[in-house]
């Protein structure tokens, strides 16, 4: 009976969906916050285009020691260092680091913009498809007749040593 409880208690677990989300990071001179549409735009010297990076309530602003900063604070020109996920057509921002001037490159404020990529896996919670529903399902059974399968051979283990023990006790 053991046995069973633990094998309901495997699939009462919380269903979770995981994801690999691509973190880029994009390195340039600050070039403007955009209150209204909570925009930071960037300058590089490899596009004619400004790179805009959207500022959520999840979006951190720190200095290189961890620092918060706020980012009506930022001086045009000043390097920054953010790391952004692409959503759609917008790029958004999940961390902004203000960096010392110079600490960049040696051309602060006409430097190229240096962009690196790193995958990271997220948990997130959502309501599964049925096909997911599907498998998860037909997963349950198979693991629940696996488990009744073992406890069925356990049971004829423990009956076969009992036998064994009473023909013992009657000799």
């Amino acid at each position: 009976m053991a046995l069973v409880a633990i094998g309901v208690c495997i699939f009462c677990a919380e269903m979770r969906a995981q994801t690999t989300t691509t973190v880029t990071t994009t390195r340039g001179a600050f070039t403007q916050f955009v209150p209204d549409s909570e925009t930071v735009v960037l300058r590089s010297d490899t596009s004619t285009a400004p790179a805009r990076y959207v500022v959520t309530k999840t979006t951190t602003v720190v200095d290189e020691t961890g620092a918060p900063v706020a980012i009506q604070n930022i001086s045009p020109g000043v390097p920054l260092s953010v790391d952004y996920t692409p959503t759609g057509d917008r790029l958004v921002a999940s961390r902004i680091v203000v960096h010392r001037a110079g600490a960049v490159g040696t051309a602060v404020t006409s430097g190229p913009v240096t962009t690196e990529q790193r995958d990271t896996t997220t948990t997130t919670t959502r309501p599964l498809t049925h096909e997911e529903k599907q498998a998860l399902k037909e997963q349950k059974e198979d693991q629940k007749e696996r488990m009744e399968k073992e406890i069925e051979r356990k049971k004829e283990a423990l009956e076969k040593a009992k036998d064994k023990l009473e023909d013992e006790d009657h000799h």
